[in-house]
This record gives C-alpha cells, structure tokens and sequence, in this order.
C-alpha cells in the first residue's frame, strides 16, 4: 500500500512539475519577432559611406524612448552586418542621438513622432515606428498588424531623403510601398 502511494505521489509531481509543451510557451513574443525584423532589415540596407567614420564603426541599432523589448535585442549584439558588428544603444531623448544607423522610435513618443522625424531629417538613419501613420508622416519603415500578423509598410521617399537606399527584395517583401507619382 505504502509503495502504490508513493508511486501515484511520483506520478502526480512529475505531471506538476514537467515542463509545458504548450505552443503558447514556443511562440515568440511580438519583440521578439520585431528584433529578427530589425536585424534582417539591415542586411537589405545600404547606408552612405559618410554614415560611418571609418571601417570598423558598428552598425548602431537605437531604441528611442520606451524600451519594449525586454532584452530580445541583445542577441543582436554578437551579429554583424555588411561585415560591420551591431551595436545596440538606449537613448531617452532625440539630443542624445547621435550616432545611429537604424532607429526604432517608440510608441511611447508617438506625441513627438513629427518633431523626432524633423529632427532627424537628412540624416542617413532609417526611422523605424509602429504608430498609427508613421510611414505617412515621413518615418522608412513603419510594422502593422494585419490578421494578427506582423507586416510592415516602407516610405521608399522618406529612405532617398535620410541617403538610403533599400534593396528590391526587402521592397517586394512590404505590405506598402509609399512613393511619390513619377
């Protein structure tokens, strides 16, 4: 008797204890998904050589305002690209931004977007946002939802006036292309 008990005891910690093969706990979280994004958007980027000082300079990933990632990012840190490593940096106001390649503007400054965004202007740094019209109102590339998936609309104007220049493949890829009439 004493052995039977012991055994439904194990059973019943075991099951406890077990870690979940939910596919909730296998699916990555929306950062996650946006911090891939951020990377290979990078590798169909080219930024003019006077964005950087010499040939070792990093590519710099910047997060502007509220930081929603969660450290997803900082894998990023031991990658590299176009044969430059990434370096990713924190900034909590537009006048610490200073050196940065790529731009993620957070939700948080949707207020500001228009100043951030004039402040930035000819500027080779690719602004990436998430708000409601942030690629109409001159940011390069902007994430939407669309049925609960993550897609992305790109201001291919607002890219020629910060100097970059996007490769066809990453073009192909947007939800949106926004473009001038020629």
């Amino acid at each position: 008797m004493i052995r039977l008990h012991y055994y439904i005891v194990t059973i019943i910690l075991l099951l406890c204890c077990t870690p979940s093969t939910d596919n909730a706990a296998e699916t990555p979280s929306e950062y996650q998904i946006k911090a891939a994004y951020l990377y290979n958007f990078a590798k169909f980027i080219r930024w003019p050589e006077s964005a950087f000082s010499d040939q070792s300079q990093p590519l710099v990933i910047g997060i502007l305002g509220e930081n929603y990632f969660d450290g997803e990012l900082n894998p990023l840190n031991s990658r590299s690209v176009h044969s430059r490593p990434i370096e990713i940096r924190y900034f909590r106001t537009l006048k610490e931004v200073e050196t940065c390649h790529m731009l993620y503007i957070s939700t948080y400054e949707y207020t500001e977007r228009a100043s951030i965004l004039k402040g930035l202007q000819n500027r080779p740094v690719v602004t990436v946002g998430e708000s409601p019209q942030f690629a109409d109102s001159g940011g390069v590339i902007q994430f939407v939802m669309i049925q609960r998936r993550l897609r992305f609309i790109i201001n291919l104007d607002a890219a020629k006036n910060h100097q970059i220049q996007i490769d066809s493949q990453l073009l192909s890829l947007a939800t949106e292309v926004l473009e001038a009439a020629r």
